[in-house]
């Protein structure tokens, strides 16, 4: 007779010994299936030079490496000084960097406003745990940026997606979203060159916002990593400039490096005070010799360091433009984004782009299939392509073959 896994772990006095597996929090439910990661690192191997569309990054040649070394042996001047506990809401002159350069935003901001977080993604968190409970709604942009969903859903809140149009965020929508969940607490947003879709809010939706978030006394959460990298038009005030009930997040991730893991948020007082304490008693503070090296490669430099960059990222974004106008097949439609890192291609409904994105990896071009950005994981005609890290040839190449890969499709 065959003996059951639980008979056979047994202490001496026949005392069940279970899987730890069955005891772990229900909030892990979100990272029950396989990362969009995992799938891509099995797309590497199905070609021997792929062009890759996936990172939402700094392109590498962009990162201050010699910057960065020289920044960092004047931080270690202030060792063993800056060793010890300290600094929980950052080093002090970097707050003061951080607030004279969003004068250039509109905003004025106090460096006690500032808290120095684990990039932008730990400014989501903190949000979430100074706001959320269980049972409570966080309303999103329908798609959104992947991170901030997984981090809504280990918080065990409902997350309401509310769909866009080229302009972002539709305010009619968000009006009934609010109307009909009486528990939402949250509005989460990128508003400028917005993560997946590159669209930017106007104005006067940026305003209806700030009104309806008044009005049901819920809290923006205001995500702003790519503001800097703008490449036409004229900037948008952000949220922040138009209500007090705003939390906005910016970070050097895009403009320096990800790896820095450099952040920040701006909140009123009394939130501000929250955030910090939450973050007290995650990990204390930033590391305090990067806070100090990020400062000292950012004064004086990261302007002109920043608009050499808006430079080479703007050649990129137009040869993704100009390919996809050439190789792209009737009923593929894209966006044609400001500022940021990415163009959003919708397909027609008859492909399912997960499946696409399978046969793509094997003619040499890898991305991220829409779908993942969508809450509810509903919608399978959309990419996301990224041109940040990508030279025009290859960009040329990788839409080429993408647009094979389409026909293809389609053909079968």
């Amino acid at each position: 007779m065959a003996t059951s896994l639980i008979d056979a772990a047994t202490t001496a006095h026949d005392t069940p010994i279970f899987s730890l597996a069955a005891r772990v929090a229900s909030r892990n439910a979100a990272f029950a299936g396989d990362s969009i990661w995992t799938e891509l690192l099995k797309q590497f191997a199905q070609h021997d030079d792929p062009v890759y569309f996936g990172d939402g990054a700094p392109a590498k040649e962009m990162m201050p490496v010699e910057r960065l070394r020289e920044a960092s042996v004047k931080a270690w001047q202030d060792a063993p000084a800056c060793l010890g506990y300290g600094e929980q809401a950052g080093f002090s002159l970097l707050r003061d960097l951080i607030a004279e350069r969003l004068i250039a935003r509109g905003m004025r901001a106090a460096p006690e406003q500032i808290l120095v977080t684990s990039g932008s993604t730990q400014g989501i968190d903190l949000a979430a745990r100074v706001f959320l409970e269980e049972g409570d709604a966080v309303i999103v942009e329908n798609p959104t940026f992947l991170g901030a969903l997984e981090i809504f859903q280990t918080y065990g809140v409902r997350i309401v997606p509310v769909d866009l149009d080229d302009s972002g965020m539709r305010m009619d929508a968000l009006e009934a979203a609010l109307r009909d969940e009486p528990r939402a607490k949250m509005i989460y947003t990128i508003p400028t060159f917005q993560n997946p879709t590159g669209s930017t809010l106007p104005l006067d939706r940026r305003v209806r916002m700030v009104e309806l978030a008044r009005a049901h006394n819920v809290v923006i959460v205001e995500d702003d990593p790519y503001c800097e990298l703008q490449y036409d038009g004229e900037p948008v005030p952000p949220i922040w400039t138009l209500g007090d009930d705003v939390i906005y997040l910016g970070t050097f991730s895009k403009t320096i490096a990800p790896g820095i893991r450099t952040g920040w948020s701006v909140a009123r007082p009394e939130i501000h005070r929250l955030l910090l304490a939450n973050r007290e008693v995650m990990d204390i503070s930033n590391d305090r010799i990067t806070m100090r090296t990020v400062y000292h490669t950012a004064v004086d430099f990261l302007d002109g360091h920043v608009a050499g960059a808006r430079d080479v990222y703007r050649s990129r974004r137009d040869a993704m433009l100009s390919a996809l106008a050439t190789y792209m097949p009737e009923g593929v439609s894209w966006t044609r984004p400001g500022g940021g890192f990415f163009v959003w291609i919708t397909v027609p409904s008859s492909i399912n782009t997960a499946r696409l994105s399978e046969q793509s990896a094997t003619r040499g071009v890898i991305f991220f299939p829409g779908h993942w950005f969508y809450p509810n994981q509903d919608r399978f005609n959309t990419i996301r392509l990224s041109y940040s890290t990508v030279p025009e040839d290859r960009i040329v190449e990788g839409v080429r073959r993408l647009a094979e890969t389409i026909r293809q499709y389609a053909a079968d």
